[in-house]
């Protein structure tokens, strides 16, 4: 059970001397958040949400969208380099059919459903806007080296680490998986659409089949860091 404190926030007041000439400025009320609180309430609150119980097929789903784009994103990839307009336009697809999905799975209102969800999305839109920016560099410097792979997995193993800052200690587990599939698309550039693919697929259903387990017995997420 998670439990909040009761004090959610405490005040410092020390005095600091912001010139340079000596003159000494009053004291200062600096108002400290307790993070730990906070967090807690994040958690407590996606636990009652709407969408508490529709989470695991959520994201199993996304998982299996993602894996299908990256299986045909590996099929047409040519070693060769050469840019192929195909591969933004199947992005473009899997993020409209996730949407869809995720609307249908988890209710039209699901990105506000919860604070938490809600600032899930945003790391999420932020993880897709700083992935898209780095295949245009990619582009711009060619592709004859694709180095915008293994460095999608670093922003992957950033986005599971947050998650685990946020939530759960446990999504240091697909942070790790992460890092591991960078190097792999390292020493294997020619399969790391597929590699990528696959990761994600197995790191969403993991997630998945954990919060499954977890319905009814315990709440949904706990933080113990």
């Amino acid at each position: 059970m998670i439990e909040v404190s009761e004090k959610s926030s405490r005040t410092v007041s020390r005095g600091e001397v912001l010139s340079l000439n000596g003159e000494p400025h009053r004291a200062l009320a600096v108002s400290t958040p307790d993070l730990r609180a906070w967090k807690n309430a994040l958690i407590e609150e996606l636990n009652r949400s709407t969408v508490r119980e529709r989470l695991a097929t959520g994201l199993a789903g996304v998982g299996c969208i993602h894996l299908v784009s990256f299986v045909l994103c590996q099929a047409i990839y040519d070693p060769g380099g050469r840019a192929d307009l195909r591969h933004p336009l199947l992005w473009l697809l899997e993020l409209v059919a996730i949407l869809v999905f995720l609307r249908k799975s988890l209710g039209r209102s699901w990105i506000r459903s919860s604070v938490a969800i809600n600032l899930v999305a945003k790391l999420w839109t932020t993880f897709l806007i700083l992935s898209f920016n780095l295949v245009t560099l990619n582009a711009i410097t060619g592709f004859e080296l694709a180095w915008f792979k293994p460095v999608w997995a670093t922003l992957s193993t950033f986005l599971f680490a947050s998650l685990a800052w946020l939530f759960s200690p446990w999504f240091f587990v697909p942070a790790v998986q992460m890092w591991l599939t960078g190097l792999l698309m390292v020493n294997l550039p020619d399969w790391g659409f597929l590699v990528y693919g696959v990761s994600w697929w197995f790191a969403l259903l993991g997630i998945a089949v954990s919060l499954r387990r977890t319905k009814g017995s315990r709440p949904l997420l706990q933080s113990d860091l």
